[in-house]
């Protein structure tokens, strides 16, 4: 199911629940989501206790597009112009659709007027104590805060120390929604790709003009999303307080990892989208990784599949860290700035120095899958095999954001994820739009996975494999 419908699910569905187990103690916890029934709630436990609240949510026969979440409620008195932080560490079981925490504050009418999740980051598979933390700043408006977790399809997650604390008043209180805007229009107008192609002159007293009733710097962030799309990229973005800090703390795959031996002597790899930038998060999702194809290696006699197709990007170097036996460790491709610059790309994770042995595969038969859904960092994975010996690609065109973000902070503490460079191979051949696979593959749920049966064909004809 598509993340952000999925939020917009959970600040809609049922706001008459919020209403109920306000200001209980231990919290009231019921069922909500789009298939309840299928769903069932146990919670114990006061979330504004040392130790916290216990919650399981479990799913059964659900449909796999549909969710389930547990769901309690505080009165928002307390908690007025306060920054509120939701936190449980999740231990899943049979999770394939994902797990996460939410939380959001709503007014008298129900209406949401702050709201977070941890969906950039949810939980797959069964895995034992996944810390994960969002925060809101409550606004004066707000009647009561509304929290849970949610499950997505089957499967069973268990918040422990499930715990909602205050942590202090908003640092964006202090800070002018002007100088929010200006800093915005200073680093775009400096460093954006596409900065040259705006009319500055006509654009800046336009934007000024669209914030001046604006009271906070939350009022103006609508006025910066403006700006990114003046640039034209669709990749450029502005990322919330909260969500900043969750990509500084916390960190995962956005979807399931795999790494299987497939009929015929082929390694599969399925590498997902990994978003956050917490140092040990990495380190494990890179370490599981490469321990997964070193014991797989001595099997793969074919060659590889990397599968991209659910890459939907992120944090760029838990991929390719991940993949480095495939890979090697030198430069496989850069980033090309406006001025000409190149910036060059490798495989070794900045995150994790102390980068472990890994088998040399830099020489196996590789067959790289794409689909529309391979997105930016995705697509820098892809671009990485690009110009590698006794490699090919197959599937369909990737989603076209085949260019550079770099981030830059704002006063407020949000950040602009600024599309900065273009993608470059490692022959030198520059990209930007769309990545075209060397071999075509049109799909159709009647015929399974063609792409995939193309590319092990293929694999399987190389020299040296015996089927």
């Amino acid at each position: 199911m598509n993340r952000s419908f999925v939020a917009a699910c959970i600040l809609c569905c049922n706001v008459a629940f919020a209403a109920e187990g306000t200001g209980h103690v231990p919290d009231a916890w019921k069922v909500t989501g789009s298939d309840r029934q299928h769903y069932a709630v146990d919670g114990s436990g006061d979330v504004t206790s040392d130790s916290g609240a216990t919650v399981t949510v479990t799913g059964r026969d659900a449909d796999p597009a549909k969710f389930g979440s547990s769901l309690a409620a505080r009165d928002a008195t307390a908690y007025r112009n306060y920054t509120l932080a939701l936190s449980a560490d999740l231990d899943t079981r049979d999770v394939a659709r994902g797990a996460e925490i939410w939380m959001r504050a709503e007014d008298a009418a129900h209406k949401a007027v702050a709201f977070a999740s941890s969906q950039r980051m949810p939980v797959f598979g069964t895995v034992s104590g996944a810390h994960r933390e969002v925060r809101i700043d409550v606004p004066a408006t707000a009647a009561r805060v509304v929290f849970g977790t949610m499950l997505n399809g089957n499967g069973e997650v268990v918040a422990r120390h499930f715990r909602l604390v205050v942590a202090g008043k908003p640092d964006a209180a202090v800070v002018a929604p002007e100088a929010v805007l200006d800093a915005a229009i200073h680093i775009v107008r400096t460093h954006a790709l596409h900065a040259r192609d705006i009319d500055w002159e006509q654009l800046i007293p336009a934007l000024h003009a669209m914030s001046r009733e604006a009271k906070s710097p939350a009022d103006v962030h609508p006025v910066i999303r403006s700006l990114l799309a003046k640039l034209g990229d669709h990749h450029s973005f502005l990322m919330e307080r909260g969500d900043v800090r969750q990509d500084r703390t916390q960190g995962g795959a956005t979807s399931l990892s795999a790494v299987r031996l497939q009929p015929g002597g082929i390694g599969y790899i399925e590498m997902p989208g990994y978003s956050g930038m917490n140092a040990d998060a990495s380190h494990a999702f890179v370490g599981d990784m490469l321990d997964a194809i070193a014991k797989l290696a001595p099997q793969a006699r074919c060659g590889w599949v990397v599968d991209l197709r659910g890459d939907t990007g992120g944090n760029m170097h838990p991929m390719l860290a991940g993949l480095r036996p495939l890979l090697g460790d030198g430069a496989l491709g850069g980033f090309r700035y406006a001025d000409g610059h190149l910036d060059s790309f490798a495989a070794s994770n900045p995150l994790d120095p102390a980068s472990p042995q890994v088998p040399a595969l830099e020489h196996a038969a590789v067959a790289v899958l794409y689909g529309p859904h391979t997105a930016s960092s995705g697509e820098v994975v892809a671009v990485a095999f690009r110009g590698r010996p006794d490699t090919r690609s197959f599937g369909q065109p990737t989603a076209g954001l085949s260019t550079g973000n770099a981030g830059f902070a704002l006063p407020d503490g949000s950040k602009i994820f600024l599309t900065t460079a273009v993608d470059v191979d490692r022959t030198g051949q520059v990209y930007g739009g769309k990545l075209q696979p060397d071999v075509p593959v049109t799909t159709s749920d009647a015929e399974g996975d063609a792409t995939l049966a193309v590319a092990q064909a293929w694999l399987q004809q190389k020299p040296g494999c015996h089927r």
